[in-house]
């Protein structure tokens, strides 16, 4: 009996001490704007951008900017990294607007202005919400591009298992949290905590059925680059990879804009107009309740709180 109890601790103790470490390491999201909340002081020309409050499945309100190119080739929702919120990117955002890129810019819930907590399933889920949302606003004759940027890659790879778009764009994404973590660890095994199952964007790529364009830094501090090229080379293309030399994890748009906005050009120029996709997979049922019981509890609460200023 001992035994048993024994082993069944230390498996909770396990479990406990890989939530932990997923959620300290993971998550880093900040309530305070970069510099403000005015998309003007991003370099956002003054009526490209309208803001939108999302509403997900289970009650949270997801805050986002539509922002809209002058001669648009494309539209797409782009997931953001792990740290601040949607201001920490947003300096990117003209540039993809120079390259006829309309972008959805969100925070998951927890960042920013978004209301909730920051969770595994919660920030897939808000891929997921905000991309049936761009779905509603998108011009329907333009192809719908999924952009991911660190974390925000193996988000945004998540995402496509639920969401259909027509192409796929990673920045600086790691392969799996494992490899990750032995990476960034290399002396202490925390890759044991990182859990194998989660962020597996390796694994989406190897079922990928969309074109893929990997942009990474050849000097990537935070996910090296042979990372990329494992990305790149286990998706079945039609793929692209364009590796900034001496790029750095955040510095890409700020070293090297020209290329970056002709490799987005090119590849958006390229795509196809049939829409092939994964088989999509729809969240459990358990999952499905439960978000319907958390929507009418919050939705009862926010009745109660002041509405947005």
């Amino acid at each position: 009996m001992m035994p048993l109890l024994l082993g069944g601790a230390a498996i909770a103790a396990a479990d406990i001490g890989r939530r932990i470490y997923r959620h300290t390491q993971l998550f880093c999201p900040s309530r305070e704007p970069a510099i403000s909340w005015s998309p003007a002081d991003y370099g956002i020309p003054e009526g490209a951008v309208e803001e939108h409050w999302i509403d997900t499945p289970d009650g949270e309100q997801l805050h986002a900017w539509y922002c809209r190119a002058e001669r648009p080739v494309a539209s797409g929702v782009f997931c953001h990294g792990n740290t601040g919120n949607l201001t920490t990117s947003a300096d990117v955002i003209p540039h993809l607007l120079e390259a006829g890129f309309n972008v959805l810019f969100f925070d998951y819930r927890g960042f920013g202005r978004s209301t909730g907590h920051a969770s595994f399933r919660g920030v897939v889920a808000d891929g997921v919400t905000a991309a049936r949302f761009h779905d509603t606003i998108r011009p329907k004759e333009l192809p719908s591009v999924l952009y991911g940027y660190s974390l925000g890659g193996a988000i945004a790879a998540q995402v496509l298992r639920r969401h259909p778009f027509d192409a796929l764009i990673l920045q600086s994404t790691f392969t799996n949290l494992p490899q990750l973590t032995r990476f960034l660890f290399p002396r202490i095994p925390l890759h044991l905590l990182a859990g194998r199952d989660v962020f597996d964007t390796l694994r989406v790529m190897r079922e990928l059925r969309v074109p893929l364009l990997v942009l990474h830094g050849t000097h990537d501090e935070v996910c090296p680059c042979w990372m990329a090229h494992r990305l790149h080379d286990a998706a079945p293309g039609p793929k692209r990879i364009f590796a900034i030399e001496g790029g750095l994890h955040k510095d890409l748009f700020h070293r090297d804009p020209d290329t970056l906005i002709w490799a987005i050009s090119q590849f958006i120029a390229e795509l196809p107009h049939t829409h092939p996709t994964l088989a999509l997979e729809g969240p459990p049922l358990l999952e499905h309740w439960l978000d319907s019981l958390l929507r009418g509890a919050r939705k009862l609460l926010r009745r109660k709180l002041p509405q947005h200023a």
